[in-house]
């Protein structure tokens, strides 16, 4: 099923069955028409305000940091997949100094008639991608991070080596061998909401510790080993407002790269409607009707009063098509 949230739009051909090809992947490469994005510590390379592909033909002092990065550590280098044949890279530069960072985004700014190279964190820059290069620098981003911790082999301790373009990693102990490959966290999210017997239908929307003040959002949680969604679903609303749930139904799906999930979202029926919040989770709950909502600010409105959650989650299209349906009905 397509949608249109926010990361749900990869353009590229993963190209597993290829990746695993050595020579095909060290002939994408060394190739003048690969492109490479660049990223360190949780931001990404832009020319002025626009998301950039390098490659090897246009920007020769590109070529020369690949060269440097894939001799010394392989693992730097990541194949994220093709489009119409062009392979994309992703590089972590993130054990450079910011003195050898400073340097080379100098020696880019001069291959590009002057526009300024710079590093954006990529949570901040979304409002400058498109859905593709969201889709891309998301699928980028939480490779990465995997990447990052899976250095070390969770069985012996030893090192690990990068495989597969950068999709697997195995332990370089002979006689260990562990394989570790990319994970996903899945998540459920869900928007709770009850159906009186006469009046309007309410949403209970929380204030979370993790977000700002006034921001009012879904309940959300990890999956447990041994739990199906919907039991994960129950469990969640349970410990986080005391409220039982019923008629458990599948929205739509969301990967998240902040850092590595998978967001599933539902919506819920409440059996009650009386709150018992975890105070170490939540800040408040309440209960709002659509039109109610309808009054909120958005997110980032330096204004007093309560805010939806950020438009590029999947807790916000919960939210948005709950009170359409209202409207609806």
């Amino acid at each position: 099923m397509s949608n249109d949230l926010t990361f749900c739009k990869m353009p590229l051909d993963r190209a597993s069955h290829l990746r695993k090809n050595s020579a095909w992947l060290a002939g994408k490469v060394s190739s003048n028409d690969s492109c490479f994005y660049f990223y360190w510590q949780n931001k990404f390379l832009y020319l002025e305000q626009e998301i950039f592909a390098f490659s090897k033909n246009d920007y020769p002092n590109v070529s020369n940091v690949i060269s440097m990065k894939s001799t010394k550590n392989n693992h730097h280098l990541t194949f994220l997949g093709l489009h119409m044949n062009t392979a994309h890279f992703v590089f972590d530069l993130s054990n450079m100094s910011e003195v050898e960072l400073e340097q080379w985004l100098q020696s880019i700014g001069q291959n590009n008639e002057q526009r300024t190279a710079k590093f954006i964190d990529f949570r901040r820059s979304l409002s400058l991608l498109n859905a593709k290069q969201a889709s891309i620098l998301s699928y980028a981003k939480a490779l990465i991070h995997w990447q990052q911790s899976a250095m070390f082999c969770g069985c012996c301790g030893n090192e690990t080596q990068s495989l597969d373009g950068g999709h697997r990693r195995q332990c370089i102990n002979e006689k260990c061998q562990t394989e570790q490959f990319p994970r996903t966290d899945p998540v459920v999210i869900m928007l709770v909401e009850y159906r009186p017997e006469s009046g309007p239908a309410m949403c209970l929307l929380a204030e979370h510790h993790r977000t700002p003040e006034q921001v009012y959002s879904t309940l959300a949680g990890f999956v447990d080993p041994g739990e199906s969604l919907a039991e994960a679903v129950s469990r969640e609303v349970f410990e986080e407002v005391g409220i039982n749930v019923a008629e458990v139904s599948f929205v739509d799906s969301q990967p998240w790269p902040f850092p590595n999930s998978l967001m599933l979202g539902f919506v819920a029926r409440a059996t009650s409607t009386k709150i018992s919040i975890e105070e170490e989770e939540l800040r408040s709950a309440d209960w709002f009707t659509a039109e109610q909502i309808r009054e909120f600010q958005e997110w980032g409105d330096d204004v007093d009063g309560p805010k939806l959650p950020r438009k590029e989650s999947i807790a916000r299209l919960l939210i948005d098509s709950w009170c359409e349906n209202q409207h609806l009905s």
